[in-house]
């Protein structure tokens, strides 16, 4: 009997009644695998990339077959003396089909750079939520450890006012710090909680998400050579825009090349006779005002496309250097916490509350020593923070 209630009581423990639903939990590398694999822009960029490769079957521009009938007059048959019957082709060109080809062939190299770069930022966005939950964790940590400290001085203050050796300012003080300090770290749950939602909708799953974070740490980025700036995916896609309008103008070129057509009829005599033709034509453009005109305009778009890039792999490089500049400015900060901040901080906090229990320091002198000691290790979550943050745009500035 003692044996079989331990047994149930066991499967009442590891299987309690109702309903329980699991949460997905998820790795930074797991997170982006999954949102590479739903998220709707990436699905939206190798959709162009098909397109483009389908349109390469396009290259070849056979117009429509012209089906005809011709009657012409005949001094001995009368006014419907001869009708012919017959159908003309015209060929499309060679060099128009060659650059349309080149053109398709662009056209899909510039839709692989968009869904690259379309892929980078994706991934920018999901590590910028992993670092701001690891952010968030190391905040609700804090608040938890000021969350106890507040509460016993709370506490203490109550004792002393119930001894009489401080006023009731003193005692209202302490509590209401106490209860911004609990509201605050309840504020920090919140948006842990919204962080996870925003991760979810951007993986594109229904199901409530469990990001699984690494403390936060400070990251490192090393760039010894701007030439990364060159290779990065928003370069390879600006310069595939040039490479496409390049294209373009073959393209237009190409229209004013000739083109042969070909043709087979029979005509039929009033006689009765019935005699077989065919004929090979040359088409040539007599009007090539506005062909030249799109030529033209065409190359002026190349000349706009490789502008384009210049200003933009100026914008980037000067963004490169403002990014650097970021680091650089956290990284100082940082190191002062690690130097000399993280022990201000903790003596700040340590002796502050320890001489104030005793009755050797008061409590206006108390909250200044606490205050400070709470402002050094907030701003230093949040240097880590700007670090990482900016870090993450560097990365993808410069990846392929």
């Amino acid at each position: 009997m003692k044996n079989r209630f331990l047994i149930v009581a066991f499967v009442l423990f590891a299987f309690p009644f109702g309903k329980m639903e699991a949460q997905l939990q998820l790795t930074e590398t797991d997170a982006i695998e999954l949102a590479l694999q739903n998220h709707p822009s990436v699905k939206a960029a190798a959709l162009q990339t098909q397109q483009a490769g389908i349109l390469q079957g396009a290259a070849s521009e056979w117009p429509a077959a012209r089906l005809f009938q011709h009657t012409a007059a005949d001094p001995d048959f009368g006014l419907f003396g001869t009708v012919s019957f017959g159908v003309q082709q015209d060929y499309p060109s060679v060099k128009r089909t060659r650059a349309n080809r080149a053109y398709y062939e662009r056209l899909e190299e510039r839709s692989k750079a968009y869904v690259s770069l379309t892929k980078q930022e994706v991934i920018r966005q999901v590590r910028e939520i992993y670092h701001h939950l690891s952010y968030l964790e190391a905040r609700k940590q804090l608040y938890a450890r000021l969350d106890s400290v507040y509460q016993g001085v709370a506490r203490t203050a109550e004792v002393r006012y119930q001894s009489g050796e401080t006023s009731l300012a003193e005692k209202l003080a302490a509590e209401d710090r106490a209860g911004q300090i609990a509201l605050a770290a309840q504020t920090v749950i919140h948006e842990i909680e919204f962080d996870r939602l925003v991760l979810s909708q951007l993986l594109g799953i229904a199901e409530e998400v469990e990001p699984i974070v690494e403390p936060i740490h400070e990251a490192a980025f090393s760039l010894k050579d701007t030439s990364l700036l060159s290779a990065a995916s928003w370069a390879r896609l600006y310069r595939s825009e040039v490479a496409l309008a390049q294209a373009g103008y073959e393209k237009e070129a190409a229209n004013l090349s000739p083109s042969f057509s070909t043709g087979l009829f029979g005509q039929y005599l009033g006689n009765g006779d019935w005699y077989p033709g065919w004929e090979i034509g040359l088409n040539i453009p007599i009007a090539k005002k506005s062909l030249k005109a799109r030529r033209d305009a065409a190359q002026v778009g190349v000349q706009m496309a490789r502008a384009t890039y210049n200003d933009a792999y100026l914008q980037k490089k000067n963004a490169l250097a403002h990014l650097l500049h970021e680091q650089e400015k956290y990284q100082i900060s940082v190191r002062y916490y690690h130097d000399k901040g993280a022990g201000y901080a903790r003596e700040l906090l340590n002796s502050g509350e320890l001489n104030y229990r005793l009755g050797e320091l008061s409590y206006a002198d108390f909250t200044l020593m606490l205050e400070q000691a709470t402002r050094i290790e907030l701003q230093y979550l949040d240097d880590l923070l700007g670090l990482n943050q900016t870090l993450i745009e560097l990365e993808a500035l410069t990846a392929e």
